[in-house]
């Protein structure tokens, strides 16, 4: 199971702040106050009092008079609440047919309710009915489903292919590229997932695995190309 990424939380009236500054920034390379109360249909007064709130909380930054910049911490925070709502609006649209400009509209007011619990299951039917791209969808934006940056540690992670039978891990870095990485992923093996190793064949190749409560086969060229953390 693709598990929920845990943050800070926030008001409704707060995400949807962020998440309008975080939009506006995208497109327009920067956010103004003026810019921000017009996407609103607010007053700016009432923009500048939510921005000092944000700017206090280190989401935002504000020169007098400039315009709202998001932090990292911002920025992380406002990327996670725009991709509930693509990963709501696309279930919708996509698989109970709603129109768009209705969907639209459900998925600003459930992103900011949804459980964790629900954007889990939610997220695990859309890859398990191949309803979403996990390759251009925001999914690593909301889910534990990061790859580990810089070099592998040889501590704590090791490649499949050098597990054992019985062996248990979780998927943290995928290797491969272009189309063999799009086959694993296809395949249910995306980091943040729990693989069991139920077999080997001599020379361990290839390498049966379980995953999500299915059986796999890989090949030890394609299993080296996965680093797990060993559980």
């Amino acid at each position: 199971m693709i598990m929920m990424d845990k943050t800070m939380s926030l008001s409704s009236s707060m995400e949807d702040y962020l998440e309008t500054i975080f939009l506006i920034s995208e497109k327009e390379g920067s956010a103004r106050v003026s810019d921000i109360a017009r996407k609103l249909e607010i007053a700016a007064s009432s923009v500048n009092e939510v921005v000092n709130k944000l700017s206090k909380l280190k989401l935002v930054e504000q020169e007098k008079y400039g315009p709202v910049i998001l932090t990292k911490k911002g920025k992380d925070y406002a990327r996670k609440i725009s991709c509930r709502h693509k990963i709501i609006k696309n279930f919708l649209v996509n698989i109970l047919k709603v129109e768009e400009e209705i969907a639209e509209k459900d998925a600003c007011l459930m992103e900011h309710v949804v459980s964790s619990v629900t954007m889990e299951r939610l997220v695990d039917f859309l890859v398990n009915t191949n309803s979403i791209d996990l390759e251009s969808s925001c999914i690593s934006e909301l889910f534990q489903m990061t790859e580990t940056k810089g070099k592998i540690s040889p501590d704590s992670i090791a490649s499949l292919n050098e597990l054992v039978v019985n062996d248990s891990a979780r998927i943290v870095k995928i290797t491969a590229k272009g189309k063999k990485k799009k086959k694993l992923l296809e395949m249910g093996l995306i980091p943040g997932a729990h693989i069991k190793v139920k077999g080997k064949a001599p020379l361990g190749d290839p390498i049966e695995i379980n995953v999500k409560g299915y059986n796999l086969s890989l090949r030890k060229k394609e299993a080296a190309e996965i680093y797990v953390e060993v559980e």
